[in-house]
């Protein structure tokens, strides 16, 4: 089917599920544990944040992937009643496949939730029961017991209902038949009544001028600006805050220093994730007091030499090697002193 050609499935210490993309040369995931990443990364400093959240969240997941974050948010989430999510996701394939993989988010409740919210379409219907099968042939190992269940089910039941209402009799035979304790409760996700989700595919540098919300949270989860760059640049950067409140965060994994430079020109304030002291990512918000370990006098001379260039993109166009070249050139006519003779100066 060719529908995951370019994609590598690993498996993870934590045995959670992670993937390398050939087509970037880089992996979505720590090797370490893709769903420790998302808890230890991306979820904890909300928490050490101190942020306060009125009764409605708004949360932006830009690189959902197969959506650790997104998951290890909604299942840890205790705060507010009303949590909505919008997810930008290059490649609909793996939007498909993340309720579906072995992840050790044990609620089965939040992967049909994510099914029901993904399928909006006929044509959506009979592409997830396409991918779907390809897991189920050629990626058995890596899906959860969920998903090996969930696939069979589906592709035994799916010619038993009329195409216009396909979807919602099967996900109610589902949940009915299959998941729920009492056979009279039927389909419901009451955990996530309170929740809106909504996915936005292709380019995130396009979607992300469309989107009319103000976001609490932003997770950045793009591949590393090494292998792609075109989500690290300045000016995405800038649409990003745009979109943000005062006391909002944003959070990535990401320690580059053209990133984290960026983002001190936009006006935010930096810190670091700090995990046993050790620097594990980048928080960034407009509300310095929403900072809890900001960066040390060492990361901003950094910061200040020429490896602060940040990467920029203009006409949110650019392809990867042009944004690697362009920072080039302006490097090298730079009068910002090169990292290398600031690290001596610093050493003596």
């Amino acid at each position: 089917m060719g529908y995951l050609n370019n994609i590598e499935f690993i498996n993870t210490e934590d045995k959670s599920v992670g993937l390398y993309s050939n087509n970037v040369s880089d992996i979505f995931h720590s090797k370490t544990g893709a769903l420790k990443e998302a808890k230890e990364k991306f979820i904890m400093p909300i928490k050490e944040s101190g942020i306060e959240f009125c009764h409605e969240i708004n949360i932006l997941d830009i690189c959902y992937g197969i959506g650790y974050n997104t998951k290890s948010f909604l299942e840890f989430n205790s705060v507010a009643s009303n949590v909505n999510i919008d997810a930008l996701e290059y490649d609909k394939n793996l939007l498909y496949i993340s309720p579906l993989i072995n992840d050790y988010i044990n609620d089965d409740n939040l992967k049909l939730f994510l099914i029901n919210s993904m399928i909006k379409t006929e044509n959506d219907f009979n592409h997830f029961i396409d991918i779907s099968e390809l897991m189920l042939n050629e990626h058995f190992d890596f899906l959860s017991d969920f998903g090996k269940s969930f696939i069979k089910i589906l592709l035994s039941e799916i010619y038993k209902y009329n195409p216009s209402t396909i979807k919602n009799s099967f996900l109610h035979n589902i949940y009915y038949n299959y998941i729920s304790e009492s056979m009279n409760n039927g389909l419901k996700f009451n955990n996530y009544n309170n929740v809106n989700f909504n996915y936005y595919l292709g380019d995130a540098r396009k979607n992300i001028i469309i989107l009319k919300k103000q976001y609490d949270v932003v997770f950045l989860d793009a591949f590393s600006s090494k292998k792609d760059s075109t989500l690290w640049t300045i000016d995405f950067l800038s649409q990003v805050k745009s979109k943000m409140k005062k006391d909002s965060l944003l959070i990535s994994y990401s320690k580059s220093t053209p990133f984290r430079s960026a983002l001190i020109e936009l006006g935010f304030f930096v810190g670091k994730t700090l995990l046993k002291n050790k620097d594990m990512g980048t928080v960034a918000s407009l509300n310095k007091f929403l900072i809890k370990n900001p960066l040390n006098d060492y990361d901003l001379k950094i910061i200040s030499s020429r490896s602060g260039i940040p990467y920029r993109d203009k006409t949110l166009t650019l392809p990867h090697d042009n944004i690697i070249k362009n920072r080039e050139t302006e490097s090298n006519s730079s009068d910002r002193i090169s990292r290398t003779k600031l690290s001596k100066s610093l050493s003596l």
